[in-house]
């Protein structure tokens, strides 16, 4: 919920996010709430300061199947690029540039497999009418 608070706000930072078309798909806590999550992050993508975009099933095995990860770039010059990883042992910090460089091909290659930010809006949007 804080995550989604900071990304509501005016001065949010930009974000861009890559899903597997498996989140999309997956019903969790009931179908009226995944078409209420799913009509959220189509309106983020809709607002600006949001690029969504899908890998579908058929690009087959990506380069986020090892799990989620985040790359957090700032600004300033001086302040290098993190790469943040969530597992079930516990939040990871990488600030090593060469494992920076690593996840930063990974998300390279996702973006590769993944449809063009206004297919990936319509097949968000395709899913949530399903779910009415």
């Amino acid at each position: 919920m804080e995550r989604q608070r900071i990304l509501g706000r005016e001065d949010r930072p930009r974000l861009w996010a890559v899903l597997d078309e498996a989140v999309i798909r997956r019903v969790v806590d009931g179908p009226e709430v995944m078409h209420e999550q799913l009509r959220h992050l189509i309106e983020c993508a809709e607002q600006g300061k949001t690029t969504l975009q899908v890998v579908p099933f058929g690009a087959g095995a990506h380069a986020g199947t090892t799990g989620p990860f985040v790359i957090l770039e700032f600004p300033e010059p001086t302040d290098p690029d993190v790469v943040y990883v969530e597992t079930l042992a516990g939040d990871i910090y990488l600030e090593e540039r060469s494992d920076v460089n690593r996840y930063t091909l990974a998300f390279d290659r996702l973006l590769a497999a993944a449809l063009h930010p206004d297919d990936s809006v319509r097949l968000v949007q395709q899913v949530a009418d399903t779910m009415t």
